[in-house]
């Protein structure tokens, strides 16, 4: 029985050592300019709607501050995969991801047509611009 609980302790212990492998370190992104080329292991992880940022962006771009920003939880997958969540544990799938160009990120929601967005990083946020000028800004999830 003693080497039942031992072993069980040496497998939770090994689990929660994986587990915290798995996401891996996060790679450092350097600040673009539209024009600049960016990577796809830029997006790569969990991504938090920064509301605030995106109200400010707007408003400096002459548009409502006042949006109804969702999703608030966004990941996106090595293989392009795109998942959503309102409460950043469950996540669901949600459509896919591409870098298309220099600074253009393809986001298709499932079954529909890929909308281009501009894509800029400044002080590590994802600045994503529609084709209407207006912003969403994402930060990284801790």
């Amino acid at each position: 029985m003693r080497k039942r609980i031992l072993a069980l302790i040496g497998y939770a212990l090994l689990a929660g050592a994986l587990a915290a492998c798995a996401s891996g370190p996060s790679v450092s992104v350097p600040d673009t300019q539209p024009g600049d080329q960016i990577e796809g292991e830029y997006l790569i992880g969990e991504w938090c709607t920064n509301r605030e940022e995106t109200a400010a962006s707007n408003q400096q771009a002459a548009f409502s501050g006042l949006l109804n920003v969702s999703p608030v939880f966004w990941r996106f997958g090595a293989e392009g995969t795109w998942d959503i969540s309102v409460s950043g544990f469950l996540y669901e799938s949600y459509g896919s991801w591409q870098v298309d160009g220099l600074n253009k990120l393809l986001l298709g929601k499932k079954s529909m047509e890929a909308r281009p967005y501009q894509a800029e990083f400044k002080n590590g946020d994802l600045y994503l611009t529609d084709d209407k000028g207006q912003f969403t800004v994402l930060s990284r999830c801790d």
